[in-house]
């Protein structure tokens, strides 16, 4: 159940052999892994590295239509979606005699539903049409609170106000419950606002009367209604809690008694909503985005019922349009035509419903992908790349001076209780019990979502569980990605992300341990940076830092921070170094861990440690990150992300991190003077 309460830090955010054509996963002439072919030697990589590293490759690159970026990484993603594509199409062909309930029957006919799209047309909007009748027939606002709860139960998702069950921020051997407002339509919050964001707000009254208008709503109240809407979010997303807030649990996570929650939000009965979710309220709560919260219960207080219970269908409405007629996409694609230019194109149908499945029943579809597709091999040589890093890290933290001894022995002692797990979970999550039916795909989605919040709920009152690679925007099997939970302490690699360019079983030291070997320890780094280093070995939101040793930190990433800052993403627009110091940090841990595990491999391993290509290991090591990151995004994507995404552009990653690493100097002979020297006084040395 979404609740805004899920903290995972991730890379973007083994492969068995498979053949995909060049037709199929297009890479414009290169390969996705490391390759020579791909750098620029006739720029200096003392004057501009990422261009040294990969300028071919990106002048080669050309943004797809359906994608707001291209890079080596969404190449691997394109690449494995070729894979799921073969895998969901086989599930359908043997759907029907397949086992009630298991992975290849629910993915087989999930699919073949979403891929039914004359029926889906031929349906409409009839299959909202139950739930605006349920709306339209409330009498009187108290019966709004049990309508919402209704809504998250069908959607697995907060309406307006609403909770759901984690385990504990600060005591990790119970569960708590955590209450939160809901999302805004538009992710930077500053276009509800900003003068010159006003076209963002045209294409978002567009999008909203579009969107009612084929719900079944006439024209003009569907107007009437987009202003609204406006002027209600843009006054949450004008209280809405700081981005650099969300690293601090103390600022993020308030304990309030079940009394103060209900004085928070006066307008809304929690009685009523607990009582509906069936949920005995408990004694206190935590909660997050007070103001928002507290606004949005001011909105039920205020509006009238018939504009609230239009804002109810609203909101229910703009969840569930990825399960009804493809006519819905057209809104969606107007509005993503302004942030992104006219020619951003929508992903195939094939690809929206991989991703629908993806997002619902995850671990069925991961199951088969993983049998299918992920090697023994490739997991166990990870699972070395893991403790080579991990074993790195902790020589350097032993080792430590600046940190105070009380603080050196909490960071080991968290250190060594990282859980770090490579392509899928011990367990996977059991769907069996969904009752997927062919070509019912709305009704299958809207049961898959009531199984999962019910899934969250039935958790309450019972022993702490986590779910493993279950984050389907983050660290799901078949995502191309990475991902650290400071509130489980837990490191996860997905299988799908083990493939070149970040890992190759058939590379050469350096470019494996300075692609898949730095993720390591850009994931490990994560315990340890700006907001991981607020939570303990389990998880706990607890500061064991002394106050001294604090201060260091704080000193030395603010080298990051002014590094960052001092980047121009675009002429006229600087990157933001406090949104992405914890990524830049993690960065930084990565492609230092990698290099010095590097280079004790090789001194413990003299016969590889050779030339290729006319180019040392140190040099391959440095060239193969760069790589990794050389990207192309779309202008309005650029500063979209800029605003409001930790993760600093690719091309600034590219180098970016190495600048504070000592080897990376000696590789390349760089000196005083030249464009890619960073003084010493300005790198950060912290881990």
């Amino acid at each position: 159940m979404k609740c805004h309460n899920t903290i995972v830090v991730a890379l973007a955010t083994a492969f068995a052999a498979a053949t995909v054509s060049a037709q199929e996963a297009p890479t414009f002439g290169y390969p996705v892994g490391f390759s020579v072919s791909k750098m620029d030697t006739s720029v200096s990589p003392r004057k501009d590295f990422t261009r040294y590293a990969a300028g071919k490759w990106y002048d080669a690159m050309e943004i797809p239509a359906d994608q707001k970026g291209v890079s080596g990484l969404s190449l691997m993603s394109k690449r494995t979606d070729v894979l799921l594509g073969q895998l969901v199409e086989e599930a359908t062909r043997k759907a029907a005699s397949a086992p009630k309930g298991s992975p290849t029957q629910q993915v087989g006919d999930l699919y073949a539903a979403g891929m039914d799209e004359a029926r889906l047309k031929a349906l409409g909007n009839a299959p909202l049409q139950p739930v605006f009748q349920r709306i339209r027939a409330i009498s009187d606002k108290q019966q709004l609170p049990s309508e919402i709860a209704r809504l998250q139960l069908a959607t697995n998702d907060t309406i307006m106000l609403g909770g759901a069950v984690t385990p504990g921020i600060r005591d990790k051997s119970k569960y708590i419950f955590v209450v939160s407002d809901s999302s805004l339509l538009l992710s930077n919050f500053e276009d509800y606002y900003k003068p010159e964001a006003a076209r963002y707000r045209e294409a978002y009254l567009k999008n909203v009367t579009d969107t009612l208008v084929l719900a079944g709503f006439n024209i003009s109240e569907s107007r009437a209604f987009a202003d609204k809407a406006l002027a209600i979010e843009t006054r949450i997303a004008k209280v809405r809690q700081p981005l650099l807030d969300q690293n601090e649990p103390d600022k993020r996570y308030l304990l309030m008694r079940y009394e103060e929650l209900k004085a928070l939000t006066p307008a809304f009965d929690w009685d009523a909503y607990f009582a509906t979710i069936g949920l005995t309220p408990p004694t206190e709560v935590t909660a997050v985005e007070t103001k928002a919260m507290a606004e949005r219960s001011a909105i039920l207080s205020e509006l009238s019922l018939d504009d609230l219970k239009m804002l109810l269908m609203w909101e229910y409405l703009r969840r569930v349009t990825g399960g009804l007629s493809p006519d819905f996409n057209e809104p969606k694609l107007a509005l993503s035509r302004t942030y992104f230019g006219d020619s951003f194109a929508l992903p195939t149908r094939s690809k929206q419903v991989l991703d629908t499945i993806a997002g619902t029943i995850g671990h069925p579809m991961a199951r088969l992908f993983v049998e299918k597709n992920f090697s023994a091999e490739s997991k166990r040589a990870v699972e070395d790349m893991v403790g080579r890093v991990h074993a790195e890290f902790r020589s350097r933290l032993a080792k430590n001076t600046w940190l105070t001894k009380a603080t050196r022995q909490q960071a080991l002692y968290k250190l060594d209780k990282v859980k770090i797990s490579v392509g899928y979970p011990e367990k996977w999550i059991d769907y069996s019990a969904v009752d997927i039916r062919p070509g019912e795909y709305f009704g299958d989605l809207e049961r898959i979502s009531e199984f999962l919040a019910q899934r969250n709920l039935a958790r309450w009152g019972g022993p702490v569980a986590e779910d493993e690679f279950a984050n389907p925007s983050e660290t799901l099997p078949t995502l191309i990605n990475a991902g650290y939970d400071p509130l489980r302490n837990a490191i996860e690699i997905p299988a799908a992300f083990l493939q070149p360019p970040i890992y190759d079983p058939k590379g050469d030291p350096a470019t494996n341990f300075c692609a898949i070997g730095a993720v390591i320890g850009h994931e490990i780094t994560h315990g340890f940076d700006s907001g991981g280093r607020h939570y303990d070995e389990i998880g706990r939101a607890r500061n064991w830092w002394v106050k001294t040793d604090e201060v260091k930190f704080n000193k030395e990433t603010q080298k990051l921070v002014r590094q960052s800052s001092n980047y121009q993403v675009l002429p006229g627009l600087q990157a933001n170094g406090e949104l992405t110091v914890t990524e830049n940090l993690a960065d930084v841990g990565g492609i230092a861990f990698a290099y010095g595990a590097l280079t004790k491999y090789l001194k413990a391993h003299p016969e590889e440690d050779s030339s290729i290509d006319g180019l040392s290991q140190a040099q391959r090591c440095f060239i193969a990150w760069g790589q990794v990151w050389s990207d192309k995004i779309r202008e309005g994507f650029l500063r979209q992300i800029t605003a409001t995404n930790p993760h600093a552009a690719g091309q600034y990653r590219a180098y970016a991190a190495a600048q504070h690493e000592p080897g990376f100097y000696a590789a390349f002979g760089i000196r005083p003077g030249d464009p890619m020297w960073l003084a010493p006084k300005d790198r950060a040395r912290i881990w």
